[in-house]
């Protein structure tokens, strides 16, 4: 059963995924190993497959800079 810190959980990863998302795709070099291990990260923390948190984040509003 989900609760609203799991909730609170996945709102914080998405976003900070988001932020790092589009700088990642648009480079090589370290920022795409950043964005891949802080996925892997949040990923198991949320105890949930990182393609799908992936998917996730792809669907999300860029937040502000």
């Amino acid at each position: 059963m989900r609760t609203e810190s799991d909730d609170t959980l996945l709102m914080q990863a998405v976003a900070e995924l988001a932020r790092m998302k589009e700088p990642a795709d648009q480079t090589t070099g370290i920022l795409p190993r950043l964005y891949a291990s802080a996925l892997e990260e949040w990923a198991a923390r949320l105890g949930i497959r990182a393609d799908d948190l992936d998917r996730l984040v792809s669907e999300a509003p860029v937040p502000a800079s």
